[in-house]
């Protein structure tokens, strides 16, 4: 028998396997192997995608429960500041600083009542206060956003500030606007801490 291969039997009548069922084998073990590959990737990003919108659920329900809250503790400044009693409104933030002072919107609210009061200065300190404790007041994807506000006071700090330095070049309260200014500015602008 001159081709043994081609009826599976060797010359000893043993059963052999040509190449082309080997390659066979190797290629549909390879395919398999690759589905599988393909599966259990396809699970992890699904479980990913599920739990990011867990996460992001959670994190708008989390804005709401703070909100609330917020809106408990902060209802007698606003009703203050509603009325134009500034000294009033700045009198109860302090009580409530004291109480809470992990709690960024006090600063925000001492922002807007020196801003009132026309205190520049004093209003983009504490704006700077309140983002460096809570990073979504300068994120747009935020319901806590307040950046547009943040911003313009920011142009106008600039101005003013480089103004006043100019003219005084070595006072360290317009030096210290002036780093707020930057401050505010970067992050703004997406920039890190």
């Amino acid at each position: 028998m001159l081709f043994p291969l081609l009826k599976g039997q060797g010359y000893h009548g043993e059963q052999i396997v040509d190449w082309l069922d080997k390659l066979s084998i190797a290629a549909i073990a390879g395919l398999t192997l690759i589905t599988v590959g393909m599966l259990a990737n396809q699970e992890m990003i699904t479980r990913r995608h599920d739990n990011a919108e867990g996460v992001a659920k959670g994190g708008e329900d989390s804005y709401a429960l703070q909100m609330e809250m917020d809106k408990k503790i902060y209802e007698e400044v606003v009703s203050l500041k509603e009325q134009g009693h500034y000294p009033e409104a700045m009198a109860k933030l302090e009580t409530i600083i004291k109480k809470y002072p992990e709690n960024s919107l006090s600063y925000v609210y001492l922002a807007q009542l020196y801003l009132e009061q026309g205190e520049l200065r004093e209003t983009i300190h504490n704006y700077r206060r309140a983002v460096e404790m809570e990073a979504d007041y300068v994120d747009e994807r935020t319901p806590l956003f307040i950046g547009n506000e943040i911003k313009k006071l920011v142009t106008e700090g600039r101005e003013k500030f480089s103004r006043e330095k100019a003219l005084k070049p070595k006072d360290k309260e317009v030096r210290k606007a002036l780093k707020d200014v930057y401050y505010l500015q970067s992050r703004l602008a997406g920039g890190c801490e």
